[in-house]
């Protein structure tokens, strides 16, 4: 299928495209202008490396209270999976710290006594593990990672600040792990069944630029969150895929007994604590058989399962061209065939498939095109709701018959057609009205498919 999204109401975020009329006004919006594949490989929107996970520690329940608690603590806050802006500042991302003097322009959360209850009843049901971590009115609570010197934090700043701070109480400017971990411990915090005091707490402290009410609040729209600057929109997807898969996720699949976060939300269990009495099992070094208990719960049964991690979804997208790089195969979706955006051919991998056979696999089911030459080439995290895209790029060996157009297979595609790689180009470099007496557009610059295109024209350009 023609990859827009896998939830319709979320397909116009791939779809928006601006009509720009000037020269290269495609990248006026763009986050990710670089020409080689490396550089869009460490530039891809929602994908940038901004914090260091740190994931074995999330089983360390000490580690994390000291985190929650750290005056350097930032907090993401989402409401159904929706962030909070301030639509009036610079960087439209509400970012939130424990402590004063942290950030500019910005407040201590930890001033708040309904703050400081909050997080630390989280800390407490985190480390007991307690079934009733997000009952009632409690939010929901991810820890995310440290920003720290892997991903470009400059920890001799932060000590030279802390050696210069003159105020009467001087606060740590970020968390110290047994002298090994260092760096800014980073929260996503989800307010859906939150108190509307908190909810109202969490808009009241958004405070840069002095926005008024109506510049605070949760939003899904995408002219906000693709108009986020590469940390901002890299934290966005990540606290928001792991809060979808969260709130997705209230009951056991093995045995439909509640489940609950633990290890600051990177993993859910199973609250059943039944047994049952298993046939029986020989008893080691003797010919005796001896009953055992085991769980009740099948998903306790197994040393690895992979129901109590997250999971993301992999979907092919592919940049489909002939062996001189001189044509571009796009495809239009019957479902938005009005907006004329064509776009790469996409679709979800299904068991047992290589990420090259399931390309091939769409390319015909989706076109009737024959093509034999896979090459990977990028990925990016795809939020809506957790998809992994997989950017390749797929070579057809023009002979009569492997580049015949053919819809016939499951009927998705409005059109899809063989586009002269020059055309595109002037539609990237120039201005898309060149030579488009058909108004075509093509995917957004935040999206991995406006890449691959990109990257087809520019090997066509290093052919020559």
């Amino acid at each position: 299928m023609v990859w827009l999204s896998n939830k319709s109401a979320l397909s116009n975020i791939f779809i928006s495209i601006r009509k720009y009329t000037t020269k290269n006004k495609y990248f006026a919006m763009s986050h990710s202008i670089n020409t080689t594949v490396a550089e869009q490989q460490n530039d891809m929107y929602f994908g940038s490396e901004v914090i260091n996970r740190v994931s074995f520690l999330r089983g360390d329940s000490d580690f994390i209270t000291n985190a929650a608690i750290h005056p350097s603590a930032r907090f993401i806050a989402f409401y159904k999976t929706d962030p909070l802006i301030n639509k009036s500042a610079a960087n439209k991302l509400a970012i939130f710290v424990n402590g004063d003097e942290q950030l500019k322009d910005s407040q201590g959360l930890w001033n708040s006594s309904l703050w400081r209850n909050t997080i630390q009843q989280w800390c407490q049901d985190n480390k007991e593990q307690s079934k009733t971590t997000r009952s009632g009115e409690k939010p929901v609570v991810l820890f995310m990672g440290l920003e720290d010197e892997s991903v470009g934090l400059n920890l001799s700043q932060l000590k030279a600040g802390e050696k210069d701070d003159t105020t009467t109480e001087q606060q740590e400017r970020f968390l110290d792990h047994q002298g090994r971990y260092q760096g800014i411990p980073y929260f996503a915090i989800d307010l859906t069944n939150a108190s509307k005091e908190l909810i109202e707490f969490f808009k009241e402290n958004v405070v840069e630029g002095n926005p008024s009410k109506e510049d605070v609040f949760f939003t899904r729209s995408r002219k906000h969150y693709l108009g986020f600057t590469n940390k901002e929109a890299a934290l966005y997807s990540h606290g928001k895929m792991f809060m979808d898969w969260l709130s997705r996720n209230h009951f056991c699949p093995g045995c439909g007994t509640l489940v609950v976060p633990i290890h600051a939300g990177g993993k859910l269990k199973c609250t059943n604590e039944k047994t049952i009495q298993k046939k029986t099992v020989a008893k080691e070094g003797e010919e005796q058989e001896i009953e055992i208990e085991i769980p009740a719960c099948p998903v306790k049964q197994t040393s690895v399962s992979n129901v109590s991690f997250p999971r993301t979804d992999a979907v092919i997208i592919t940049a489909i061209t002939n062996t001189d790089r001189t044509k571009v195969l796009l495809s239009l979706s019957k479902r938005h065939a009005a907006t004329r955006m064509y776009a790469c051919t996409a679709g979800f991998m299904e068991p047992s498939e290589t990420v090259e056979v399931a390309t091939k696999r769409e390319i015909w089911e989706e076109t009737g095109v024959v093509c034999s030459k896979i090459n990977i080439v990028m990925t990016q995290p795809w939020p809506f709701p957790g998809n992994l895209m997989i950017g390749c790029l797929g070579v057809v060996d023009f002979n009569g018959i492997n580049e015949n157009i053919h819809l016939g297979h499951d009927r998705e595609l409005a059109d899809a057609r063989w586009f002269d790689t020059e055309t595109i180009r002037k539609w990237i470099y120039d201005s898309p009205k060149v030579d488009n007496p058909e108004e075509i557009l093509l995917p957004n610059p935040e999206s991995i498919a406006f890449s691959l295109i990109k990257m087809a024209v520019d090997q066509r350009q290093q052919k020559l």
